[in-house]
């Protein structure tokens, strides 16, 4: 069973992105790392972008768009959706891209990038942040957001304690929050809440920073599977 996050208060705040060798730090690639080095299998990884732009630009975006055969174009009652899909086969990553144009405030419009895969190594690695570098440099502004999400494969190879003990260590979180939830279907879920000042992007819960977020589910067979999300997950898990 999957479940949406509900965050009651939800601030992103922007400060000082800390630094790796002169170069900014990489959620996607911090995540990645301490997966791999914890011997757990990566099932799937994504990484979404996501800004308000004014509708000067997404006009210029939609043109663009419209110029491929792959573009599809969506509406309903509320919003005009686009939606291109980018394949990046050699490199095993997926690339879509969404206008939302909400009817009710036609002069501004969010522009979606979602970049993902099921597969990481380095070279998939290199080709991820090509592929982000042009991605926001092409479609967006410093103002954007992005977060970052990772799913491990299902398997009981480590206890959940144990994972959550490496994840605190590793990323150093502090302002730890644990709530525990069952399911309908009878699997258990655990979310951790923390933060880490490795980060830029944090939410604020009670007058409290965070910026990663872990949900573990363990289904029915005792088999576990780690969802991490960087400032938080916006998906199912």
């Amino acid at each position: 069973m999957k479940k949406t996050a509900v965050i009651y208060i939800l601030l992103i705040l922007l400060t000082a992105k800390p630094m790796v060798n002169g170069m900014e730090r990489d959620e996607m690639i911090d995540l990645a790392t301490f997966t791999q080095e914890q011997g757990v299998a990566i099932d799937h990884w994504q990484v979404t972008l996501k800004e308000t732009l004014d509708i000067e630009k997404i006009n210029q975006i939609v043109e663009d768009m419209k110029n491929s055969r792959l573009v599809t174009m969506t509406e309903d009652e509320n919003v005009i959706k686009y939606l291109l899909r980018d394949v990046h086969k050699e490199a095993a990553i997926d690339v879509t891209y969404s206008v939302v144009i909400a009817k009710a405030d036609p002069y501004q419009a969010e522009m979606i990038a979602v970049i993902e895969g099921s597969q990481w190594s380095s070279q998939i690695e290199d080709e991820y942040l090509s592929i982000k570098r042009l991605i926001k440099k092409e479609f967006f502004t410093e103002s954007l957001k992005i977060f970052a999400c990772l799913k491990t494969g299902i398997g009981g190879i480590m206890k959940a304690d144990d994972f959550v003990e490496r994840i605190t260590n590793y990323f150093n979180l502090e302002h730890i929050v644990t709530q525990n939830d069952t399911i309908a279907n009878s699997s258990h879920e655990k979310v951790i809440y923390g933060y880490t000042d490795l980060w830029k992007q944090n939410f604020i819960i009670q007058g409290t920073q965070m910026n990663l977020q872990l949900a573990v589910v363990t289904d029915d067979d005792k088999n576990l599977t780690y969802t991490i999300g960087t400032p938080i997950l916006i998906n199912e898990y």
